[in-house]
């Protein structure tokens, strides 16, 4: 058994559901990228543009058409404070990120049915371990945690992993 193919397959297998669960709960047409802006811009409300490009692999330019398209579904609003134009979600973006959210959840249930309650913990643990000995900027950890549901992560293994060495 190869572990980097058992870890590729593991890896093909979660993106795959977590497709599965945007295809069943999303309207058409948006992305994971897109419920990534909105997870970020909902735990980091009044955020920039210029914060949000980098964390979601996007170009300036990409950003702002991804915020354009976003804002013409009614999902985000811009305000200006000064010489800032934050960001913050409409009440239907926050909806629908609590349905991504749970669908989410789910796809993530499903993707570890193969394991008993102990072996799940003992997976997440590891996991855990993996995140938190990585070390990162905070700028790559939100990247990480692009697609998390942040008020409920209360011990988030990535942010310990912020500014620590190798």
């Amino acid at each position: 058994m190869s572990e980097s193919n058992v870890w590729a397959a593991w890896t093909l297998r979660s993106h795959d559901a977590l497709s599965a669960a945007l295809t069943a709960t999303a309207p058409p047409g948006l992305t994971l990228r897109d419920l990534a802006a909105l997870t970020l811009i909902a735990s980091h409300d009044g955020c920039s543009a210029d914060w949000l490009w980098n964390r979601i692999g996007l170009t300036q330019s990409g950003t702002v058409r991804l915020i354009d398209r976003l804002e013409r579904l009614g999902y985000v609003v811009r305000a200006r404070r000064g010489r800032v134009l934050e960001l913050g979600l409409t009440t239907a973006g926050t909806e629908l990120l609590e349905t991504w959210n749970a669908a989410r959840d789910q796809a993530g249930r499903e993707v570890l049915g193969g394991l008993t309650p102990a072996e799940r913990r003992r997976f997440n643990d590891l996991l855990a371990t993996s995140l938190r000995r990585t070390a990162r900027a905070r700028s790559e950890a939100d990247t990480t945690c692009r697609l998390c549901n942040w008020p409920v992560c209360t011990e988030c293994p990535v942010d310990e992993s912020v500014g620590k060495s190798s």
